[in-house]
């Protein structure tokens, strides 16, 4: 079971219920997952919000075949150093200040720096005074930073 599949069977309820999946996690043994659903809306969530989406999510993959019976799931904001999971997600926030963690040739690199662009490929930040470019396939881990 991977996470684009689950996005794909609770994405549509989650929009009916007034909000949109920001991500995905699962982790942990087949024998017992968590799955972490961050969800968002533009009013901001809710312990309601998650609430709502926590209990019909459940139902929804208490009816998939293919997913595990023991799991835990979870559902929150993605908060205000949200994680990035998706490209189109970057557009949002041009202007903003990234924390990316992403293999640079064979290393493992950190950088802060303001997202100038984003494109197909990559990201654009400035980090002082200078433009770094970093492809999507590179980038381990992004938070905006507060």
């Amino acid at each position: 079971m991977d996470t684009e599949y689950i996005k794909e069977v609770i994405e549509k309820d989650i929009e009916r219920l007034g909000c949109k999946v920001w991500g995905l996690e699962l982790f942990g043994r087949h024998s017992n997952q968590t799955l972490r659903i961050y969800i968002d809306n533009k009013e901001g969530i809710s312990v309601e919000d998650c609430e709502l989406v926590s209990k019909h999510v459940s139902k929804v993959l208490d009816t998939e075949n293919d997913f595990s019976e023991n799991y835990l799931l979870e559902v929150s904001s993605p908060g205000l150093d949200r994680k990035f999971f998706y490209k189109e997600q970057y557009k949002e926030f041009l202007k903003e200040n990234l924390k990316v963690t992403f293999f640079d040739d064979l290393n493992k690199k950190t950088i802060k720096g303001q997202l100038e662009e984003v494109d197909e490929i990559s990201i654009k930040l400035e980090v002082k005074d200078e433009i770094q470019e970093i492809p999507f396939s590179s980038i381990i881990k992004a938070n905006l930073l507060i």
